[in-house]
């Protein structure tokens, strides 16, 4: 009785996780945490935006990756904002965040209780927005397309966070110089790692032991979750960027340039 439970649990993983996603209440809580993470974003300058623009912003940051994917695919860019009552949502989402009576909204979502509950709502969407970039990539390209069906899943599972690189290799260029820092975030890498393993399913590759797409979407799920708390709980983010550091010295020339400073270096006179 038990395992035919599991097993129609796993069957029907997809079914409940999309349900899931599309509650009222998932989404709204999707929403405000965009919209916090915003705020919290436009509250390190000194500028002071207008209702008007920070909606918009708000807007375009929430539908940021499927109207970047969109472009890629060849499709209408504008079509994720045609669904009038999720703009709605979103909308009421920003201005509780932004301009609730005495900031309660504000305060409640900065609450630990808030991004507890968050974490699995937001891991949730950002693996269904990624299956489904996998999805329409595959359409559109084939399965043997290894770079777009990663460069889409990567894009719509990061939003508007792949946009930071994006422009700061545009100001670099345009101002001729290296002033703008050039980093893909977190949650493009995680992003990034979850489409390659969707892409080895995709491909059955023997990596996965088997694993059947359910199967694999569950673990993800699960591995996402529990990074999602340890980033919240242990900062390991820092961690993971201190790493990435160490291994672009080792692997990319920091230890030659280190060599090469220390034979050409003159002996001090005495």
């Amino acid at each position: 009785m038990l395992p035919g439970m599991i097993i129609l649990t796993l069957m029907n993983s997809h079914q409940l996780l999309k349900h899931c996603n599309n509650h009222i209440l998932f989404r709204l809580m999707d929403y405000a945490f965009v919209a916090l993470q915003l705020r919290h974003e436009l509250a390190k300058r000194s500028t002071k935006q207008r209702p008007f623009v920070l909606w918009l912003t708000n807007l375009l940051v929430t539908y940021a990756g499927e109207i970047l994917v969109n472009m890629l695919l060849g499709t209408l860019p504008l079509k994720p904002l045609s669904n009038v009552q999720d703009i709605l949502l979103c909308s009421a989402a920003w201005y509780l965040i932004f301009y609730s009576p005495f900031d309660c909204a504000h305060s409640l979502a900065c609450s630990v209780l808030f991004r507890l509950l968050a974490a699995p709502v937001t891991a949730i969407s950002q693996i269904l927005h990624i299956e489904r970039g996998v999805q329409l990539a595959v359409k559109m390209y084939g399965n043997n397309a290894m770079v777009p069906i990663l460069i889409v899943g990567t894009v719509i599972g990061s939003g508007a966070e792949f946009l930071k690189p994006v422009a700061a290799l545009f100001i670099n260029r345009c101002q001729l110089n290296n002033a703008a820092y050039v980093k893909l975030s977190t949650n493009s890498k995680v992003s990034l790692g979850i489409t390659w393993l969707f892409l080895l399913q995709l491909n059955k590759s023997r990596l996965l032991l088997g694993l059947g797409k359910n199967q694999l979407q569950l673990y993800v799920l699960f591995m996402l979750m529990c990074f999602k708390y340890m980033v919240l709980f242990y900062r390991i983010d820092h961690l993971i960027w201190r790493m990435e550091n160490r291994l672009s010295y080792a692997l990319f020339g920091g230890h030659y340039t280190d060599f090469n400073k220390f034979f050409k270096r003159r002996p001090k006179s005495f």
